[in-house]
């Protein structure tokens, strides 16, 4: 069984990835220091298309463990995946863009400007749609509606996005894509 699922994962993987094209090199500049970029020189391996399975595997505790959903702005579709590091047992959020060499390995809250050790306490999963209104929704420490939050504090998604959330404990939040980095919008 394991067999035949990590088979139809790596087929999957290997879909969203087109051999004839190689992608820029992206520049994350000096504003985003904090997220991983990993450069995979050999995506056409295909035992280790994402590079993620030496340290990591998939997170069994998250149904579901990976969405897609187009998180940066060049229309092809990306990939989201909740693994585990083996030795340490801390879930994080691996990003594949679709047609780029290009990953992220966001390890914990501070790579996207908030504050959480790692993603084990991800419940929810899901793609937030390009065009959605999203704001923060703690102002002061205080939970606020959207009629108390002011327009220019609010932002409508240019591409799609990662909502995470807990379960009845009100904590989580949105990870979108701006300006070459991976960013953290509040939703408790």
């Amino acid at each position: 069984m394991k067999l035949i699922f990590g088979a139809l994962l790596l087929l999957l993987l290997a879909a969203c990835y087109d051999q004839t094209r190689t992608g820029n090199k992206e520049d994350t500049g000096p504003s985003a220091p904090t997220i991983e970029t990993k450069r995979n020189k050999d995506l056409g391996n295909a035992q280790q298309p994402f590079r993620f399975d030496d340290n990591f595997t998939i997170s069994s505790s998250h149904h579901p463990y990976m969405v897609t959903g187009y998180f940066n702005p060049d229309n092809y579709l990306d990939t989201a995946i909740l693994v585990r590091h083996k030795q340490t047992g801390k879930d994080v959020l691996f990003i594949q863009h679709g047609e780029t060499p290009n990953t992220y390995l966001l390890l914990n809250g501070k790579q996207v400007g908030a504050n959480f050790p790692d993603y084990n306490w991800v419940s929810q999963f899901e793609v937030v749609k390009k065009g959605t209104k999203i704001w923060n929704n703690v102002i002061d420490g205080e939970i606020v509606g959207e009629e108390q939050v002011p327009e220019n504090k609010k932002i409508t998604l240019q591409t799609d996005a990662i909502f995470v959330h807990v379960d009845e404990a009100g904590g989580g939040g949105i990870i979108y894509y701006q300006n070459n980095k991976y960013v953290w919008v509040q939703q408790d």
